[in-house]
């Protein structure tokens, strides 16, 4: 797993055998060590070879581990990264949870803690597709068993708001106009116009719930398509259907 640590001492960090960097290379993981700002990592590096999380190694610095944060949303190489806070307890009460960590851990670290927690987050926050299983963010979709779980709770879908989810999943990241979906998930012959797609994704993303109803996200004036990681949870699904081409 190749995991961006950032803290205040690089330098302190790879001599000191406790710190968060030196307990990853331990485990095997390959790390990049770099500084709050983010000054010295390579922008070029981390897009050929982008890291899984990144860990701010925070200590008792949370007011610096938050700038850290809005520093990395406006990153490119790692402006989608889920991000992992390591804190100390007497600084946990001070937490400010709207500070966009996806998880944190307590210092000092329990290794086996630390990577079970690293690979609970690169398991929810990842995407993958096979021919039988779809994972979107927390969307599991078993396509050879017609199930799709949120969080492991299981989602009832009609058999036309299955399909409509499963195709989207499939091709996530690609957008299509309401002519193309009404064609590729129910064919030709399937009466009641575009608008039954309108419908149809309302629907499902009322059943995904307001949060992760996001991951199908309107394409103003083209037609919809499915995030390939977190949905937007600060917009949320807002339904644009109306303003979009029919």
């Amino acid at each position: 797993m190749r995991i961006v640590v950032v803290c205040a001492e690089p330098e302190h960090a790879r001599q000191d055998p406790d710190s968060v960097a030196s307990i990853l290379t331990d485990l095997g993981c390959r790390v990049t060590l770099g500084r709050f700002d983010l000054g010295d990592l390579d922008e070029e590096e981390l897009l050929r070879k982008p890291p899984a999380i990144v860990v701010v190694d925070a200590g008792d610095e949370l007011i610096r581990a938050n700038r850290c944060r809005r520093k990395i949303g406006l990153f490119a190489p790692l402006s989608e990264t889920p991000t992992l806070l390591a804190i100390t307890v007497p600084r946990l009460s001070a937490l400010d949870f709207s500070a966009g960590f996806d998880d944190f851990v307590l210092r000092p670290i329990v290794p086996a803690e630390l990577y079970a927690r690293l690979r609970q987050l690169d398991w929810k926050t990842s995407a993958f597709g096979t021919d039988e299983v779809i994972k979107v963010a927390d969307l599991v979709i078993d396509v050879a068993g017609y199930e799709a779980h949120l969080n492991g709770r299981r989602i009832d879908f009609t058999h036309q708001e299955f399909e409509l989810l499963r195709f989207l999943a499939q091709n996530r990241g690609r957008v299509y106009n309401r002519e193309q979906l009404l064609q590729k998930v129910w064919g030709y012959k399937y009466t009641g116009g575009t608008r039954t797609v309108d419908i149809h994704v309302r629907r499902v993303r009322a059943k995904l719930g307001n949060r992760a109803g996001g991951l199908i996200e309107t394409v103003r004036n083209v037609g919809y398509k499915m995030r390939s990681g977190q949905p937007d949870y600060a917009t949320g699904p807002a339904d644009e259907a109306d303003s979009g081409t029919h």
